[in-house]
């Protein structure tokens, strides 16, 4: 449902939960220009606003709406920049006064977004500066996590596009380059320029919800986004060791596979992460973990639209080659067929248990009504289910031969 041109309201009703949920979704160009901004202005909007000046008060508003929980999260879907907006609340038949709970949420909504904290056409300097420092401070530590550090360092080398090949949030230098009013003028740019998004999940009022919604004072605006990105593969393969004091060495091999989602061979691509790297039963974990005992973990995933499937291993040092060997030998079986029909049985069991038990969680509605509205309008866990359970060894095998490896990075721990 349009509430302007590039702002449309999904209704989803459902009486799974016995509250409602609301996610306020931002979707923008994924840039370096941005980045930094973008996730500036996510830690701003559960922060503070203009009625609650601070953090304190802030907080303590949502304790009054009967512990309703708010939290921002920033994500990327190909070349788009998502910013969210999540708040869950209880439903008005609960409430002990009979107050209208969902009215009081979205007009606290409507405040955090069009009333913020501001000091002169910029964020208000002093709670910026602790939320700008907190980013900061986040991302460091993330750098000591070796698999992310990893996983940024081996995006470098497998994205020619440089807006790829960073992290969800920018970098601390970028992030510190960064100013109130700058962070400020793109919050403004995104209410005026993004594709908006609000999903409403719950049992609620249809009409209430749209009558409220349609007093937010939101202009047209018209968003072309790029939801995949596909890069020609490579003829080399790009090598890269680096040596870091840490206790376990990081191996990470990243494939280039030419497909996106909504084609035939990308249900062929989900059982094949399944059955090489992604469960306890896959032959990753079974022949290289539990049988050679070469690595504390390893596994495979892949990111259907940027055309990037990548395998990791957290091992010792020394056992680099020896894994390496297996990674590739496990891959070259599955090639040539040399898997049998039970693991297929056995993965697309566990792959379709896993889609029907996420249905209990309002996230998965949203992606899901998300999906169709710009990716695969005949999107549905139904349809998902079918199309794995249709997936043959043949298609397995021809999906393994579609990958092609591009890159190796070496974490070497000493």
């Amino acid at each position: 449902m349009k509430i302007v041109q590039g702002v449309q309201v999904h209704l989803i009703k459902t009486k799974r939960f016995k509250t409602n949920h609301i996610t306020f979704r931002f979707s923008g160009d994924l840039s370096q220009k941005t980045v930094a901004k973008r996730a500036l202005v996510a830690q701003m909007l559960a922060t503070a606003n203009e009625s609650y000046p601070t953090a304190k008060k802030f907080r303590e508003k949502l304790a009054q709406l009967y512990g309703a929980s708010l939290s921002t999260n920033v994500s990327t879907r190909g070349l788009v920049h998502i910013v969210d907006i999540d708040i869950t609340f209880i439903q008005d038949k609960y409430a002990f006064q009979g107050e209208k709970v969902l009215d009081e949420i979205i007009q606290f909504l409507k405040e955090i977004l069009f009333s913020p904290l501001l000091s002169i056409a910029q964020y208000q300097p002093k709670v910026f500066e602790i939320e700008k420092n907190n980013l900061i401070n986040y991302i460091e530590s993330d750098k000591e996590d070796s698999f992310y550090y990893s996983t940024l360092k081996a995006k470098e080398l497998f994205y020619l596009n440089k807006d790829l090949q960073m992290s969800k949030y920018g970098s601390s230098e970028l992030i510190a380059r960064e100013t109130a009013y700058t962070s400020y003028q793109e919050f403004h740019k995104m209410l005026n320029e993004d594709q908006i998004d609000i999903f409403v999940l719950g049992n609620f009022d249809d009409y209430r919800v749209v009558q409220l919604l349609h007093q937010f004072p939101f202009d047209n605006r018209k968003k072309k986004l790029d939801f995949f990105y596909l890069q020609n593969a490579l003829n080399i393969v790009k090598e890269s060791i680096e040596k870091k004091t840490i206790n376990q060495s990081i191996l990470k091999l990243a494939y280039h596979f030419p497909l996106v989602f909504g084609q035939k061979e990308y249900y062929a691509l989900v059982v094949l992460n399944g059955l090489l790297g992604s469960f306890s039963h896959s032959r990753l974990f079974t022949k290289i973990r539990e049988e050679e005992g070469l690595a504390y973990s390893i596994g495979s995933h892949f990111d259907i639209y940027t055309g990037l499937f990548d395998i990791y291993a957290g091992i010792d040092s020394q056992n680099r080659n020896k894994t390496l060997q297996l990674i590739i030998k496990e891959l070259n079986d599955i090639k040539i067929g040399r898997f049998s029909g039970y693991l297929i049985k056995k993965t697309k069991l566990m792959l379709i248990n896993n889609a029907l038990l996420s249905e209990d969680y309002s996230k998965t509605l949203t992606e899901m009504a998300y999906m169709r509205s710009y990716i695969d309008p005949s999107y549905s866990l139904e349809r998902w289910i079918e199309e794995i359970d249709k997936v043959s060894k043949v298609d397995i095998i021809k999906m393994a031969n579609l990958l092609k490896l591009q890159t190796l990075y070496f974490l070497e721990g000493k």
